[in-house]
């Protein structure tokens, strides 16, 4: 004899009463808003939510809404469309190329007189920036005196030589000794007056300016008036603005995706840069590589050192879409979307991001012109919660 399999009863189901009372709460709240006229259609939006709440509780895959309920919930959609490339966010650090930066040194053991110019100043080529006092700046001029007088008197007898040599009175060795000791005087005198342009000393004075050679903005002043400074120690820091760099921190995940030539822009500015170097090592205590680009417009509203949000354009993904932000929704670690399957009904799908630039979403989960809810998402993911 077989035996009837009992039905279930409304107590064997206890735990799916307080999402049916959740989602009911929802539409008394939308029914109670001024200037919404649903109260007419209440007994079939709430009849049809108990059907959804039912279809849930024995496992259905999808929600399925009436007109009148897709209207009382503010359900909306938006179709997902081919992407034409995705967007990687990454913070950066502005940056110039070093042989963009300058360095004015000490060139001998002085005392700083004077510092002219201030941490932001921009300077032009040859404006004197520090002025230095020391003695040495005399020896080097006294050098270069002593080395062109012996020019000189190597000059005369080499010339008085040659004439006797022409006149037999000497041997042509003594005129070819003259010769070679004009040789070494010259060459002491070229010496001694390098020596001096080096060091930038000029004139018979114990007083030095120095100057930029390429002018710049002044990134640092190590100098301060008063102080006593020794040959090759540093005074400022210079750096001209004219090509600037991004350094940007790229997560070692993501850095496969851009290469060489990829366009970036920067946020709430009007820069444009391309992708010149990709690092081949992870910066240490991260696991971001640096990827470096060059600035080609809009280096005007960029400050040195100044951090800010880079966006890399990277190359379309093959069969990838693009679906608005405010249209995905994380739960437990993972993303999903609600997509509109017909008329009325929606299901749940796992998206699997491949990119999020703030504004929309980069995925190969969908397909172009899949519709995905943007609005009325909290009411869906409430007549869900029951799953």
């Amino acid at each position: 004899m077989c035996r009837r399999k009992p039905r279930p009863k409304l107590r064997q189901l206890p735990e799916r009463w307080p999402r049916y009372t959740e989602a009911m709460s929802i539409l008394n709240f939308a029914a109670g808003r001024p200037g919404l006229n649903i109260r007419p259609a209440l007994h079939a939006i709430v009849t049809g939510a108990f059907a959804t709440w039912v279809s849930v509780a024995i496992g259905a895959p999808e929600i399925a809404l009436s007109p009148a309920q897709i209207r009382a919930l503010g359900v909306a959609t938006v179709a997902a469309t081919a992407s034409t490339g995705e967007t990687l966010t990454a913070p950066a650090e502005v940056s110039v190329a070093p042989e963009q930066l300058e360095v004015i040194s000490a060139p001998l053991a002085a005392r700083v007189e004077a510092v002219m110019v201030a941490v932001g100043d921009v300077v032009s080529r040859g404006r004197p920036l520090v002025r230095l006092n020391g003695p040495q700046a005399l020896d080097l001029a006294r050098e270069t005196q002593t080395a062109e007088a012996a020019l000189t008197l190597a000059r005369q007898s080499a010339q008085r030589d040659r004439q006797l040599l022409q006149s037999g009175l000497i041997a042509k060795s003594r005129a070819e000794a003259s010769d070679a000791a004009l040789a070494q005087a010259e060459s002491r005198a070229r010496s001694a007056q390098r020596q001096q342009q080096l060091q930038g000393v000029q004139g018979e004075q114990s007083v030095q300016s120095l100057s930029s050679r390429s002018g710049g903005v002044v990134l640092e002043v190590l100098a301060a008036p008063g102080s006593r400074v020794g040959p090759g120690d540093p005074l400022l820091r210079l750096a001209r603005t004219d090509a600037l760099w991004l350094d940007i921190r790229l997560p070692a995940a993501q850095a496969g995706q851009v290469g060489v030539g990829s366009t970036v822009t920067v946020a709430g500015r009007t820069v444009n840069a391309q992708v010149t170097q990709i690092g081949q090592a992870v910066l240490p205590g991260t696991q971001s590589l640096l990827v470096r680009a060059r600035v080609s417009a809009g280096g005007s509203s960029l400050r040195l050192g100044e951090l800010v949000e880079a966006r890399v354009r990277v190359a379309s993904t093959a069969d990838g879409v693009s679906v608005p932000s405010r249209g995905v929704w994380r739960d437990a670690g993972q993303t999903w979307a609600f997509v509109q399957t017909a008329p009325g009904r929606y299901r749940t799908v796992h998206i699997d991001v491949l990119s999020d630039d703030g504004s929309s979403v980069a995925t190969r989960s969908l397909k172009a012109g899949d519709l995905v809810v943007v609005q009325g998402i909290a009411a869906l993911k409430s007549l869900r919660a029951g799953t």
